[in-house]
């Protein structure tokens, strides 16, 4: 398995099936070419062993594993040229949490940002002093913002 490059890129979907299936192949017939019968799906042989699976990985939840280490090195090593170089183009604010979009994403981060969503789905928000909120832009649901845009922005354009 390319774990070096899946610390960097997401890999395509395709690129993860395969591997699935030549691995499931394996699996069962010792053979990852010969075409056979699977007494069990993958997604059934990825499950925890307690769970009656083989506790195989799914390589798509490890790859956004992986990008989601890169993603707490942006928060922890902002000294680095990564984080400068990254943060110069996509999060000018310092706040890898609050990416902007690009026209044409660089390979690396189009794999940043896939991890940054997915932590954003399972982190939780520690208030405090509230000077870091921003009301108008954070999601403070399932991708559902708290307020919308001032109207003085969506008649001007002005804003985001």
């Amino acid at each position: 398995i390319p774990t070096y490059a899946f610390s960097i890129f997401l890999a395509p979907k395709g690129i993860i099936e395969d591997l699935h299936s030549k691995m499931g192949r394996m699996w069962w017939n010792n053979n990852d070419k010969a075409r056979g019968w699977a007494m069990m799906t993958w997604k059934k042989l990825c499950y925890p062993k307690r769970m009656g699976g083989m506790g195989f990985r799914d390589l798509h939840l490890f790859n956004l594993a992986l990008l989601g280490r890169q993603v707490w090195r942006l928060m922890t090593q902002q000294d680095t040229l990564c984080f400068k170089v990254l943060s110069a183009k996509y999060f000018p604010d310092g706040d890898v949490f609050r990416y902007k979009q690009s026209d044409k994403p660089s390979f690396t981060w189009k794999g940043i940002a896939k991890a940054v969503d997915a932590l954003k789905d399972g982190f939780i928000w520690h208030v405090g002093d509230g000077n870091k909120i921003d009301l108008r832009r954070d999601h403070w649901g399932k991708g559902q913002r708290l307020v919308g845009p001032r109207k003085q922005e969506v008649e001007t354009g002005e804003g985001d």
